[in-house]
């Protein structure tokens, strides 16, 4: 692991602001440091899917807030696209010393465990409709997630865990797996719970994870915290969501898509106009707080 010495007092985490597929622009970005200024924060970690192009798009707006805000992040499998898996390696496992506190950041995998489903069907599934398909990762899942939990009982093990968060991508508890069936055979590629028994053997008390798109608040399990507000797409937005169950003249099929409720709205102007309004309580509920 290597680590930051920085004086801190406030530190926001969030996850998969997918900066690129949200067309994040100079309104965004302004709006997102003034969301963080407001908030006295001085500290933001993205826990992963900032986006699909690392050296194109994230570096530059990694750049960007780190002008207004001190900026760490660890990677989803989003941003794992253009990165060879040297790369990937050198960014995974970071200790962070906040000054009370200390950051643990890694990436964390899948290992299919959280599907019911054979192999071949799982994998099948994956070479065909999984964004995954596309890395270039030298091991199987279940090797990249054996060596994660390996490096994590290590670290953790090797730390003082009474004042520790740790940021990661991907689902460490199936609790937090998708239920309906549409979505469920996607769980394969959500996460393990072997992460979970190592927080609870290590007496782990806040994680802060991503990955699945959907907001869960805090959920405490055997003693470790939970924190899961996703950012996610527009289509997903509570904004968006919000702002075409309040007008259902624009939705006469009554669609539950959000991708077509999205397209219904995304063009007009007065969503435009309350999108702009509405952007920083987006931005502030996909927050999760630690005082420092």
């Amino acid at each position: 692991p290597f680590c930051y010495n920085v004086p801190m007092t406030r530190l926001a985490v969030m996850s998969d602001l997918h900066i690129d597929l949200n067309h994040f622009e100079t309104y965004e970005i302004d709006t997102l440091i003034k969301c963080l200024k407001d908030q006295e924060v001085s500290h933001l970690h993205i826990a992963g899917d900032i986006s699909n192009h690392y050296y194109i798009d994230t570096k530059p707006f990694l750049r960007k807030l780190s002008k207004a805000v001190k900026v760490t992040y660890n990677l989803g499998n989003h941003d794992m696209l253009d990165l060879e898996d040297d790369l990937i390696d050198n960014l995974d496992f970071q200790v962070i010393d906040l000054g009370s506190k200390t950051l643990l950041a890694f990436h964390g995998w899948y290992d299919y465990s959280y599907s019911d489903e054979n192999l071949e069907k799982i994998l099948n599934r994956k070479k065909q409709l999984w964004f995954d398909r596309r890395l270039k990762r030298l091991d199987t899942d279940p090797e990249i997630c054996q060596r994660s939990l390996k490096k994590l009982e290590n670290v953790l093990s090797e730390l003082d865990t009474s004042n520790l968060i740790v940021a990661m991508h991907f689902v460490p508890h199936s609790r937090f797996t998708m239920t309906h069936e549409r979505f469920a055979p996607f769980n394969a590629y959500l996460g393990s719970e072997e992460f979970h028994q190592i927080f609870v053997k290590h007496g782990v008390k806040d994680v802060v994870f991503g990955h699945a798109h959907r907001s869960h608040g805090t959920v405490t399990i055997d003693g470790v915290s939970y924190h899961s507000r996703p950012l996610g797409y527009r289509r997903e937005w509570d904004l968006t969501i919000d702002f075409v169950s309040n007008h259902p003249e624009l939705n006469p099929t009554g669609t539950w898509n959000l991708s077509k409720r999205y397209n219904l709205v995304k063009k007009r102007p007065e969503f435009l106009e309350y999108e702009k309004k509405e952007l920083a309580n987006e931005f502030l509920s996909s927050m999760t707080l630690f005082d420092l």
